[in-house]
């Protein structure tokens, strides 16, 4: 086949490797009917909690130009540039411009399908330009990286799947300098890999290492030491870690910043010694061999499952193949072996699997790299399909498809009759069914007939075709599993919250927090939707977050004040009391049925306050004495702002449910407002609460974690029973329940009224004035997250920033009126443009030093062959000149030389 019809094949190939999935998919859409061929959605789990709001948020900033990089719509304000770096950076987002911000679903779908079709284009690339062999079993090998089990386990976390795009054009970068052209193909794809989704990047630039090595071995004459092979791929490997460093150095633009405001996020680390220890032991068994076929995840495993390697039963035959071909070399098998082997190891060993994951341990999704084994397993398969899997011996013909049988039977069993332990726990939530156990055999030994017994077109189409409903069905298994949404009332709850928001007359400008819990969202899902994220979609300032970027000094600081937070990536508006209104600005309380109704303990962003309220600790797991200190510290009162209500009868006793106990209260009111409750154990095991025979909703708390409940309005004079049942004696028994001194509290809020600070805002500045009439009163608390990229002035003058009250801010007054500006600049983002500059610029002389060497040897190799030529073949005195000085083209004097040699 000449050049212009290999090239012809090559592109009718990757343009079928990107069109076969697109049908594939869309075939499982449209029987599920799932938008934009239904009236479902995908809005499951992290998808609907995250990336659809964030999505929805991202819309309204491209289509308005409003960009500020300190953001009031996350949580109570963030820098959201990490967030920003993490989640949207994808060229595909920009696809939701097409959508209304009520349809962004239906975007976030397409958006998926084109980047799983485009996982398969640059598979295809990868794997013609990598053997130089073009064969039309591609686009189905393709398919079966782009459907791999780590992508059907994630669809949900769509931010990932832009690192498998770009991971075969990395691979062929290395490709190309491993073959001696310049390396600038890795430079463009690992630094779009980084920017994309710097957490992928991070993975797939460890990888590049273990590929780099994989090649040098693979090329290695068995005659030479290690010392020469290390020298002769000296320029190589030069060329890879420099091409890398400068590759990082230029995404320093996204990379600084983001490493500072992930500093201020929780690190999720084992939480005990016995987990610590936990992680030097294998972190899965041999449940991961039903990972090998269909139906290994599913949703009731989404969180928690062995490594995610299934990439078809045909991949898993030729990968096994491939070590026992004779025609492929045992350096290659070797390199590939270590390849393998290199990212086996790393997700057993925990503290290695740590190191892929930036030293976290993963939230849920585990053994995120999952998809490298892919990825290594179908190049090899590939490889090995152009070698002729029929010239195995057939004794291995045997060996192999019986050798797949029993690990498929051997990880059935381990999950039906295995012992549950710390390690695997999740073998509990493992899909084990018959039916696909006996479907998975029925293919490895359909596959091993085509496969093994001839290699002609028509089994290759078939084997295509087997490998497409395989990877299909194991995809249409993952997405029945899940509780999918409904698209018409996912759209018709957004536009009805729209116009609820839409009814205050604020003008944008004006800076405060709305506690909405109209929740108009949730009877679009099917799972529980908390809203968590509602303020980023519908860009108000809010209160609520779920990211994982989350901050940790505030999410602590609202704990500390009673708000619930579930993990290190949550921080809810459930325990919201009016004294943390006052704290935290917030204007507006929201119901699904009402208007924005004003809150009446509402002041300000901010008020004066003395030193003492800037000294003054939170003290952890008081949330009571927390609350009260706080308010004590704004202005000391003769009534407390919080009473304790004494408990006159109470009882704790066993429950006639297992495991559980049943505690009474009967409390008389001393004064009549609000009644919180909450318990002086550091845990909160309580699973339902009546007050006076009414259920209190409480929220689903299997982590325990502490927060203050609202009970309802207490009276004087009418008794106020309580009944809990609960799983801890520790609870029940410590118990607390206050009421809230209104009549304090509103004149304290009376009082601050007329001096507090109501700014307005403007992209990444704020301003406005506040009133300093008590002298002590020398410091202005402002409800802000303390960041450091914040610089303020008063009345003109720069002044130093404190905290207040764990992480928020005090700025020190100057005068009786105190006009405030506050300017944010992204900590780290000037440095870090300095630095891509420096890479940027830095690889342009690294390459133009490259060609320049590459023309000075080309040019010294001609001068050989001429003097070769004219010493040898001597034309006389003109005619040397004349061949001397013809300019002709390396080519010609190569091939002189070769012909006349």
């Amino acid at each position: 086949m000449n050049h212009e019809n290999r090239t012809r094949q090559s592109v009718i190939i990757m343009g079928s490797s990107f069109i076969l999935p697109l049908i594939v998919i869309g075939i499982i859409l449209a029987a599920n009917n799932i938008t934009p061929f239904g009236s479902r959605n995908l809005l499951v789990g992290d998808m609907g909690a995250q990336y659809s709001p964030f999505f929805t948020a991202l819309r309204n900033t491209l289509l308005t130009s409003h960009m500020s990089w300190f953001s009031f719509s996350v949580g109570v304000g963030e820098n959201i540039f990490s967030l920003v770096a993490y989640y949207l950076l994808s060229p595909f987002n920009l696809i939701i411009l097409l959508f209304s911000s009520a349809n962004v679903p239906t975007a976030v779908t397409i958006i998926l399908m084109l980047k799983i079709a485009t996982m398969a284009l640059t598979m295809s690339f990868y794997l013609i330009h990598h053997f130089h062999r073009v064969n039309w079993i591609v686009p189905f090998f393709a398919l079966a990286f782009s459907l791999s089990g780590f992508v059907t386990a994630n669809l949900a976390n769509i931010m990932w799947l832009d690192g498998l795009i770009c991971l075969p054009l990395i691979c062929h970068g290395i490709d190309q300098i491993k073959a001696g052209h310049l390396s600038y193909q890795l430079f463009a794809w690992l630094t779009i890999a980084i920017i994309t989704n710097f957490y992928i990047g991070y993975m797939i630039g460890l990888f590049t290492i273990i590929y780099t090595i994989t090649l040098i071995i693979a090329a290695k004459q068995p005659e030479h030491s290690l010392t020469k092979t290390l020298g002769e791929n000296g320029p190589f490997i030069r060329s890879v870690i420099g091409t890398e460093f400068l590759s990082v150095m230029t995404t320093m633009t996204v990379l600084l910043p983001v490493a500072l405001g992930m500093i201020q996020t929780a690190k999720v680390a084992p939480a005990s010694p016995t987990q610590t220890a936990g992680t030097r032991t294998p972190q899965f068994g041999l449940e991961i061999l039903s990972q090998f076929g269909m139906g290994g995840t599913a949703y009731s495993n989404r969180l928690y499952h062995a490594p995610a390697i299934f990439s078809s039963i045909a991949i898993i035959i030729l990968f096994i193949s491939y070590f026992a071909h004779p025609s492929i070399s045992h350096q290659e098998k070797v390199g590939t072996g270590f390849a393998f082997s290199s990212l086996f190891l790393s997700m057993i060993i925990g503290p290695i699997n740590l190191i892929w994951h930036m030293l976290n341990v993963p939230s849920g999704s585990p053994f995120r790299y999952s998809f490298l084994i892919s990825f290594v397993m179908i190049a090899a398969a590939y490889q090995v399909w152009l070698a002729h899997p029929t010239r195995l011996s057939d004794r291995a013909k045997w060996f192999i498809p019986i050798g797949i049988s029993f690990a498929l039977l051997i990880g059935f069993e381990t999950i039906k009759i295995g012992t549950v332990t710390y390690h695997n726990t999740y073998l509990s939530v493992q899909p084990a069914s018959v039916k696909l156990l006996l479907l998975n055999l029925t293919l490895v030994l359909l596959f091993s007939i085509l496969i093994f017994a001839n290699h002609h077109r028509l089994f290759t189409t078939t084997i295509g075709g087997f490998i497409a409903l395989e990877m299909g069905g194991n995809l249409a298994y993952v997405v029945q599993s899940e509780p999918l949404g409904n698209q018409r009332t996912y759209a018709s709850g957004f536009n009805a919250e729209t116009q609820q928001l839409s009814s205050l007359s604020e003008p944008q400008t004006h800076l405060f927090r709305i506690d909405n819990r109209s929740n108009l969202l949730a009877p679009a899902f099917s799972e529980i939707y908390l809203g968590y994220n509602d303020p980023t979609a519908f860009q108000y300032a809010g209160i609520q977050e779920y990211s994982s970027t989350l901050h940790e000094p505030v999410r602590e600081s609202l704990k500390e004040l009673g708000f619930f937070s579930k993990n290190q990536r949550r921080i809810s508006n459930v325990g919201t009391t009016a004294i943390s209104d006052l704290l935290l600005g917030v204007k507006y309380n929201l119901a699904a049925t009402q208007t924005p109704k004003l809150n009446s303990a509402y002041v300000g962003m901010g008020f004066p306050v003395t030193k003492q309220f800037v000294d003054l600790k939170l003290k952890p797991g008081r949330i009571f004495a927390n609350l009260a200190s706080t308010l004590k510290t704004i202005e000391p009162s003769s009534d407390t702002y919080l009473t304790h209500q004494k408990i006159r009868r109470k009882t704790v006793s066993r429950s006639s449910l297992p495991g559980l106990y049943h505690a009474t209260f009967t409390i008389d009111p001393t004064q009549q407002g609000p009644l919180y409750l909450t318990t002086t154990s550091p845990v909160f095991r309580v699973s339902s609460l009546t007050v006076n025979g009414r259920q209190v909703d409480l929220v689903t708390n299997g982590l325990h974690k502490k927060y203050l409940v609202k009970l309802g309005t207490a009276s004087v004079g009418h008794a106020v029973h309580i009944v809990i049942t609960g799983a801890s004696q520790k609870t029940l028994r410590g118990i607390q329940v206050q009421s809230l001194n209104v009549q304090s509290l509103t004149h304290l809020t009376n009082q601050l009224r007329s001096e507090a600070f109501i700014p307005t805002y403007n992209g990444n500045h704020i301003q406005g004035t506040i009133k300093q009439s008590n002298r002590r009163s020398k410091w202005a608390y402002i409800a802000i997250p303390d960041d450091s990229g914040w610089s303020a002035a008063v009345n003109g003058r720069q002044v130093v920033i404190h905290k207040a009250l764990g992480a928020f801010m005090a700025i020190p007054l100057t005068a009786t009126i105190n006009h405030i500006s506050m300017t944010y600049h992204v900590p780290g983002l000037f440095i870090g443009l300095g630095l891509s500059l420096l890479g940027l610029s830095g690889y342009g002389l690294w390459i133009t030093m490259s060609i320049y060497r590459k023309k000075l040897k080309q040019r010294m190799v001609v001068n050989q062959w001429q003097s070769h030529l004219i010493i040898n073949y001597p034309l006389g005195l003109n005619g040397s000149i004349l061949l001397k000085h013809t300019g002709l083209s390396p080519l010609f004097w190569a091939t002189s030389y070769l012909i006349l040699r």
